[in-house]
């Protein structure tokens, strides 16, 4: 045998020995990840004795050493790769940690525990729970990425996580620990869903029927569903992988609506940015409001502030409180549904738009800078920074709420706004106006709001909010088109035209073909409610269906009463509408093939 053979033989042997150890570390990776979690959920999920909490102690030790063995592997076979991850620092920081974790528990124990005794906390089981966590979570999120380098279609994908966690977080809420007195799991089913899909509607008291564990795994549930199952796992993928094929890439453009493939991760990451710096700053005025208002001290009100925020900018509209924003703890905190009222319209108008209004303020905040050193003598106009989309949705949202204010004070002003200082009477109706946007907050028992109300209600939640956004509805984008497109039939114009520029028919198709899907599904909902639910009235069907269906969370205090096979119709109506009735049904749909010849074409009567 030549040299060259040996040489040959060798190189294959390592490339075999290199594939199995890749797959060998990756697997230990994956079911470290698994069983962490596993351990996670019964730790927080379950009572237990003496002895059982020593085992859950040795099984942390064992789970870090599983994850030190699987990630060393891991840089040692990949380090090519690993060495153009985006977050390389803080992915050596965390191994550090875990590094320094297993130190003072089974490397350096005693010479840490003498000689640096302020290291301590590295050993805390809330520490290490956390890096257990983290570590699963970044872990997890690759192999599931890996999944976008498959053939899936990025609607059907979508859709399929969001059933994930759905199914995940029912489990959950069925936790001893998460509930006072145990829940169906029908209910937690509901409350998972309605939690994801950020909805709001409710078969159970959230207030009295969850513990605060379980208030937390609904309050994460939210903050998923809100933000997006795959813009939080991409973003752990993204951040944690040296690469990803053009093909995930692509299917994560759909998936966020993007025009570029570049660019893609600084998309997710100011996602995340915006929504967790909105949520902090609401959280912070949230407490301010009712420092000293809440039973149970600033723990409980911290917590308060931070789930409402949270819950009020993902439109979710659930609260911790048995009367939502009409409990008498808070029902006279005017600055609370004011602030309430805000989350919700900064949720509902969309990432697109906040990012949309960034560039236009860094575009001045530049020019403003240049003018002030001298670099330039004159602001210089770039045109066009707030584009199409912003501006619709902008002046919709500007109309509705002003609109939908005006109507709900005249309305209301004689019943269930009477007797209120006019200040509480202004910010009441502000927040009745916009909750319907997909929110479900209520400042009042729905049960007790006039007709006229209910049916501004019924028209507000029908429209929605804005696409790319944590609201539902038909989309304020979608119901313009077809106004427009209205307009124009009725003129005998051909060409939809709005600030000098045409919207395209592809555009104008979605529109039309959303609208009647969602119509198609509101009437075959209700009807299968009408058959399920006896001597109960249309309206009141309706309106649950079209709050399920836009994601909004209102009921006309029916959704406790539903029975078994109508809680089911209600949740499979949230989950369509939290992904979108068009996506859900493209999900399905075999993609068309295009032709190169066209028919004759043949008018209709219409």
């Amino acid at each position: 045998m030549d040299i060259k053979h040996l040489q040959f033989s060798l190189r294959m042997y390592w490339a075999n020995m290199k594939g199995l150890l890749n797959m060998a570390a990756e697997g230990i990776i994956l079911v470290t990840s698994l069983a962490s979690l596993f351990i996670l959920v019964y730790q927080f999920g379950f009572k237990y004795s003496a002895h059982v909490t020593h085992m859950l102690e040795a099984s942390r030790v064992y789970l870090l050493l599983a994850f030190f063995t699987g990630i060393s592997l891991r840089y040692i076979l990949k380090f090519k790769e690993i060495i153009q991850e985006k977050m390389l620092y803080l992915d050596i920081g965390i191994y550090f940690f875990l590094f320094a974790v297993l130190s003072g528990k089974v490397f350096f124990k005693e010479a840490i525990h003498q000689s640096l005794p302020y290291l301590s906390f590295l050993t805390e089981p809330l520490f290490v729970y956390f890096l257990l966590l983290l570590l699963s979570a970044i872990h997890l999120s690759r192999q599931t990425f890996t999944l976008l380098q498959s053939h899936i279609k990025p609607s059907l994908l979508f859709l399929l996580s969001f059933v994930f966690v759905i199914l995940v977080g029912s489990g959950l809420l069925m936790l001893p620990n998460a509930t006072v007195h145990g829940i169906h799991f029908v209910d937690a089913l509901f409350i998972s869903t309605t939690s994801v899909c950020v909805t709001g509607l409710t078969t159970v008291d959230v207030a009295t029927t969850f513990t605060h564990t379980g208030h937390i795994i609904i309050m994460f549930l939210i903050q998923i569903g809100g933000i997006g199952v795959m813009t939080f796992t991409s973003f752990f993928a993204l951040s944690f992988m040296g690469h990803s094929s053009f093909t995930s890439k692509l299917v994560l453009k759909d998936m966020l609506n993007e025009d570029r493939v570049n660019g893609l991760f600084r998309v997710i990451l100011n996602i995340l940015f915006v929504t967790l710096f909105i949520e902090g700053v609401g959280a912070y005025l949230i407490y301010l409001d009712i420092k000293g208002a809440l039973p149970g001290g600033t723990q409980e009100e911290v917590f308060y502030a931070v789930f409402h925020a949270v819950s009020a900018f993902c439109n979710a509209g659930i609260s911790t409180l048995s009367g939502n924003m009409y409990d008498p703890l808070v029902a006279q905190k005017y600055n609370l549904h004011v602030w309430i009222a805000l989350l919700i319209v900064f949720g509902g108008l969309g990432f697109p738009i906040v990012f949309n209004y960034l560039k236009l303020l860094r575009h001045l905040l530049v020019n403003t800078f240049k003018i002030v050193i001298g670099q330039q003598k004159h602001y210089i106009h770039t045109p066009r920074i707030i584009n199409i989309n912003t501006y619709i949705v902008v002046i919709s949202t500007l109309v509705l709420l002003s609109g939908g204010t005006f109507f709900y004070y005249l309305l209301e002003m004689d019943n269930t706004l009477a007797g209120l200082p006019f200040r509480g009477q202004l910010a009441n109706a502000f927040l009745g106006a916009v909750t319907p946007r997909t929110a479900g907050f209520c400042v009042a028992d729905m049960g007790t709001l006039t007709t006229g109300t209910l049916m501004l209600t019924l028209i507000l939640m029908i429209i929605g909010a804005a696409p790319m956004s944590t609201g539902g509805g038909l989309k304020v984008t979608t119901v313009c088109v077809a106004l427009l497109t209205a307009h124009n039939a009725a003129r005998g114009k051909e060409n939809v035209e709005i600030r000098k520029r045409e919207i395209s028919p592809e555009t104008i198709r979605r529109a039309f073909a959303t609208i009647v899907f969602y119509f198609c599904w509101l009437g075959l909902a209700v009807w299968v409610l009408s058959i399920t639910e006896k001597d109960v009235s249309v309206f009141t069907l309706t309106f649950e269906i079209v709050s399920a269906l836009s994601t909004v969370g209102l009921s006309l205090n029916f959704s406790p009463l539903l029975s078994i096979s109508g809680k089911l119709v209600i949740i499979f109506t949230m989950l369509v509408g939290r992904i979108g009735i068009l996506t859900f049904f493209i999900s399905f749909y075999k993609e068309y093939k295009k032709k190169n010849y066209t028919y004759p074409q043949e008018n209709i009567l219409m």
